[in-house]
């Protein structure tokens, strides 16, 4: 019954689509031609508040199934329609059932971007916008193409690029890889080079060769994605571009920075692999490029993997990604990586003598004053040896969904805050303060109220 509502859904939104002029125009503004519009079955959510769930209704689904299609979502006066007044990208798994819906405003409201909440049908991790109707190409073609966006794979598809595929507002995770690694082992990443497109390939490149998969980068002008660049410059000079793409090695060492730092950037790329013949042939490479002698290289690596285990034994049973543990408090610094510009929020609100791993105290301590104009090479040019190589393990290897950085940083002080006092109700305690031991307690409950109404 979930694929049939989502069906249903699908329909209304493309029978919305054809009687909305200023939808009509929106997607000949952003030149998507009705060729692609077919292809893709884009629709538009009306204006109104409870138009699907109403029509839904009408149709005869209950309020039980309609809420956990992810189409509905409970608001003060009873349900409401998730998607209002957006262009609708509809998401289809491998064989090409509708599961969920992106949404895109056509208005100035916020976010821009709106997708399904995950549901029985779907996993955001797990599914690629566009792999149903790329799977046949990839295969014939070798390899596929991995954009950001809706636009991008539609733009790319118009243009007749048909091995294009896109993470669905997140990055790459072992859920996608699983499912492209049944039609091919190599990838093209195809990204904007400004910051948060370099930031988002070296992130790309680490998973996709720890998974095995052969990778290269194309990096567009800055400020161009595939569905920009497609609209100005047109397919041939799109295939000049894919005709300059970069090995990993060759991106690594051209970005900006110090030439050392670049090369222990590559080295945790390669350590994430574990094939190990496409090691092999990442150390020469890389060892032939930069001058460095494989041995050093090599050396290297195991002084990487020292300095960068920050004695995970004192860890425990904390988040582990990529045989990495991760606590709290290596999950600020790595907020702080990803987003520099969190820096001041996390330090504003983080108590750094409650800090217990050195290593992390140490580099918070020298970072914290440049919180307000932080960025990678700043922290690169601050830091030891030691510390260059956790904040780049780091920027590989988050260790959380980036989509939801804000959370992330919230629930990690919310713990570390808890611990605070749990710590200071065990000392008022002991000491038999009882006007302190009342006030902690006080305050204990305001961190577990607040707790309580982010997860309801």
């Amino acid at each position: 019954r979930l694929y049939v509502i989502q069906k249903e859904a699908l329909n209304t939104f493309t029978g919305n689509l054809k009687k909305s002029k200023t939808a009509i125009d929106y997607l000949d503004k952003r030149g998507v031609s009705q060729e692609m519009v077919e292809a893709f079955s884009l629709g538009y959510a009306d204006r109104g508040r409870k138009v699907l769930y109403d029509h839904l209704r009408a149709k005869g689904f209950d309020d039980s199934l309609i809420t956990q299609s992810g189409l509905v979502f409970t608001g003060e006066s009873g349900l409401h329609d998730v998607f209002r007044n957006r262009i609708m990208f509809p998401i289809f798994n491998i064989q090409g059932d509708a599961i969920a819906f992106g949404g895109r405003a056509i208005d100035d409201s916020m976010p821009k971007y709106l997708n399904s909440p995950e549901t029985l049908l779907f996993k955001k991790g797990e599914t690629l916008y566009g792999l149903n109707v790329a799977k046949d190409e990839i295969r014939e073609k070798g390899y596929v193409m991995i954009t950001e966006g809706y636009l991008d794979v539609i733009m790319c598809r118009q243009y007749g690029f048909l091995n294009v595929v896109a993470p669905l507002g997140t990055a790459l995770t072992t859920g996608h890889l699983q499912k492209l690694g049944r039609f091919t082992k190599k990838v093209l990443l195809v990204f904007d080079s400004d910051a948060a497109g370099i930031a988002a390939a070296k992130r790309s490149l680490s998973i996709l060769y720890e998974h095995g998969f052969r990778s290269k980068i194309l990096l567009l002008p800055e400020g161009d994605d595939p569905d920009s660049f497609l609209r100005k410059n047109g397919s041939r000079a799109f295939q000049i571009k894919l005709s300059k793409t970069e090995s990993m090695v060759d991106f690594i060492l051209r970005l900006k920075g110090d030439k050392s730092d670049n090369v222990r950037t590559a080295i945790g790329i390669i350590d994430n692999a574990k094939d190990l013949i496409l090691r092999e042939e990442l150390f020469k490479e890389l060892s032939e490029k930069s001058g460095i002698r494989e041995s050093v290289l090599r050396g290297e690596t195991k002084r990487y993997e020292q300095r960068a285990g920050i004695g995970s034994e004192r860890l425990g049973a904390t988040a582990k990604t990529a045989g990495f543990m991760y606590d709290e408090e290596v999950l600020l610094l790595s907020a702080i990586v990803a987003f520099p510009d969190r820096a001041p929020y996390i330090f504003d609100n983080l108590n750094m003598d409650r800090v217990c791993n050195p290593l992390i105290r140490q580099i918070f301590q020298e970072i914290k004053p440049s919180a307000e104009r932080l960025n990678m090479n700043t922290m690169l040019g601050i830091l030891n040896d030691e510390g260059k190589a956790l904040i780049t393990r780091l920027s590989l290897n988050p260790g959380f969904d980036i989509e939801h950085v804000d959370n992330n940083i919230r629930d990690c002080l919310r713990k570390m805050a808890h611990c605070e006092i749990e710590e200071k109700i065990r000392l008022a305690k002991t000491a038999g303060d009882l006007r302190l031991l009342s006030s902690l307690l006080a305050e204990k409950q305001k961190i577990t109220r607040r707790k309580d109404e982010k997860t309801a």
